[in-house]
């Protein structure tokens, strides 16, 4: 299945000279949204066809700078078997009734709780940018400018990873190596 950015099996990347040398973390693939602890901080960790903020067109919102990073990556000649998407949850927020089950272990869930659980898509990066700049042009006053800095503050966003299954084909529950392509706060 094709993804957004279409990379090679990454099992050759350690073989190449022309391409970045990148981070590598081992872990279980899942084909649900899968919701775990990393330490106090909660994550959902999807694969990115099935992500909460994925566009109604397929496409996910990446700041510029992160885009002309992925681009790099695939203009390397990087291909993966999955793109997944982590996004870092607000331990006071809906998934803090989730927490102590987490405790004990990841859990997978639907894509309704991943929805409700990661929020909703946070504003384009430009309009938080220009409300902030009419912000300080009013003086710091500006109710606007002070809720969306509220809001810029609470919102916690994603890694990127290219996911290759050890085994011939990823499958769920499979292990698997991540490599973390990009990351932002909005």
């Amino acid at each position: 299945m094709p993804t957004t950015f279409e990379l090679f099996p990454v099992r050759r990347v350690s073989d190449r000279d022309d391409v970045p040398q990148l981070p590598v973390l081992r872990a279980v693939w899942h084909d649900d949204p899968l919701i775990v602890l990393d330490g106090t901080v909660p994550y959902l960790v999807t694969p990115a066809a099935r992500d909460p903020h994925r566009g109604a067109d397929g496409r996910h919102l990446v700041p510029t700078a992160q885009l002309a990073q992925l681009r790099r990556l695939v203009d390397a000649g990087l291909q993966f078997d999955e793109i997944a998407i982590a996004h870092e949850l607000d331990p006071d927020g809906p998934v803090s009734t989730l927490l102590p089950v987490l405790r004990s272990g990841p859990m997978t869930c639907s894509d309704e709780v991943a929805r409700t659980v990661v929020g909703p898509v946070p504003e384009h990066p430009g309009v938080a940018k220009v409300v902030r700049a009419l912000d300080r042009v009013a003086g710091g006053f500006s109710a606007a400018g002070s809720l969306v800095r509220a809001g810029a503050e609470a919102v916690l966003d994603p890694i990127v990873f290219g996911v290759i299954g050890l085994d011939p084909a990823l499958r769920d529950g499979t292990p698997a190596l991540w490599y973390p392509l990009a990351a932002w706060r909005w």
